[in-house]
């Protein structure tokens, strides 16, 4: 089915509303319709303490011990949001370094992909499949300073929360790419311009990934994965539903056989979805195979022809082109100046010293929304809008900002519509 969330006309801009806008405003005109919207103002939950965080005295002792993984400036590209290897460091060092001149603009804090090895949400047991890491580090270390579930945001379930730190005054860009999860992103300090462009533009934007499905809410799905609507794998669904109403039938061990059944009807669809499943990655583990015998077959028939490709490339050349290959399906070919320079988003990245391609937006492609986003301000994104962010500071402070990304909606009167499903999961992540 094709997206069937709002879309931009011509002319039309990104609307501004207080942070303090019900819960059901909210849903019923930016949530549900799949609208973005600039919130003036922080949230207004009792537990939110977010805005001390700039503070560096103060997230230096709740959570400067914590380790992070940071990511480095992409050398040729001059931006963030690239597969450069990530560098471990703790949150302390990370914010020293931020305030060093001689690194400005150098390093950046951002999606913590890394699950820790103790994180017990993540481990698939009895109680459900798992989640994934709700609160990667340093989110863990300041758990008391922010609500799990901000008011705003009413129903949705909390998928993970990150924290953004970068520097300089020169601006640098996160690259074109969209999300998987609903976002609320909240600038606490410095600048951020938001490029958007709904889940429909995806034909017009060069995607890396293989894209096999657009649901109605705009989540874009790649390489035919089991993916529903909102964003749960099929097979997990299911195991979700086990753990339901297994807990519904302990409470009625002698009454109402129908639970029961229930469960039993559950665990079984379970059960063959699994079976299916496994089947299905052995058949893939041997396509693997036949491809990788295909693959040395043709090595050692054009041999010459990867050593002269090679031969025309430096070290750090092929290293640079191994890890362009290596960025994720959902983020565009198109670089940001490349960008900025088709649509005249001024002021516009720089070209790159070095760069080639030229590779630009379809000339079908409609022209984005633009979003100043200032400190104090929170943006709502929903799942599968692209997005370009170009981050600075306006001093020698850094930037920063948090997010929650939210499990992306596929009800109407309710954020869910597998209810029974969501109430249980909800529970798990109100429990961390």
């Amino acid at each position: 089915m094709p997206y069937e969330g709002w879309t931009p006309a011509a002319g039309a801009a990104v609307p501004v509303e207080p942070a303090s806008l019900p819960a059901h405003t909210m849903w019923t005109q930016y949530i549900r319709p799949r609208r973005p919207v600039v919130l003036d103002g922080l949230l207004d939950d009792e537990t939110w303490k977010g805005q001390q965080w700039t503070d560096k005295a103060y997230l230096e002792e709740k959570a400067g011990d914590a380790q992070v993984m940071v990511e480095p400036l992409h050398p040729k590209e001059q931006c963030f949001g690239t597969s450069m290897k990530r560098q471990p460091m703790s949150l302390r060092e990370l914010l020293e370094r931020l305030h060093d001149p001689a690194q400005d603009g150098t390093l950046y804090l951002t999606t913590q992909y890394e699950a820790e090895a103790d994180d017990a949400a993540s481990t698939a047991t009895e109680d459900g499949p798992g989640l994934d890491n709700v609160l990667p580090s340093p989110t863990h270390k300041l758990r008391d300073d922010f609500p799990l579930h901000p008011r705003l945001l009413g129903d949705l379930v909390l998928q993970q929360c990150n924290l953004w730190i970068g520097s300089g005054t020169k601006q640098r860009s996160s690259g074109l790419h969209h999300d998987f999860h609903d976002n609320l992103y909240i600038l606490l300090q410095g600048h951020k311009r938001f490029v958007l462009f709904p889940p429909s533009a995806h034909e017009h934007l060069h995607i890396r990934g293989d894209l096999t499905h657009v649901h109605p809410n705009g989540l874009l799905v790649y390489d035919d994965a089991p993916i529903r609507a909102d964003g749960l794998d099929e097979l997990d669904a299911a195991h979700w539903r086990v753990v339901s109403r297994s807990k519904r039938a302990s409470k009625k061990r002698r009454a109402d056989g129908s639970v029961h059944d229930m469960y039993a009807e559950a665990k079984e669809v379970w059960q063959q979805l699994r079976t299916q499943r496994e089947g299905e990655d052995e058949e893939d583990e041997d396509d693997d195979e036949e491809e990788d015998e295909d693959d040395d077959a043709l090595g050692v028939l054009e041999a010459g022809d990867a050593e002269s490709e090679a031969g025309d490339m430096d070290e750090g050349e092929a290293l640079l082109a191994t890890l362009d290959s290596e960025e994720p399906p959902s983020f565009s070919l198109i670089k940001p100046h490349q960008l900025h320079k088709h649509f005249g988003i001024q002021p516009a990245m720089t070209k790159p010293q070095g760069a080639t391609s030229t590779l630009a937006p379809n000339s079908e492609c409609p022209a984005p929304l633009i979003v100043e986003l200032h400190a104090g301000q929170m943006l709502y994104l929903p799942a599968s809008w692209f997005h370009e962010v170009t981050s600075w500071a306006s001093d020698a402070e850094p930037h920063m900002a948090f997010n929650y990304w939210m499990h992306p909606p596929d009800g109407h009167a309710s954020a869910y519509a597998d209810a029974e499903v969501w109430e249980t999961i909800r529970e798990r992540v109100s429990a961390l």
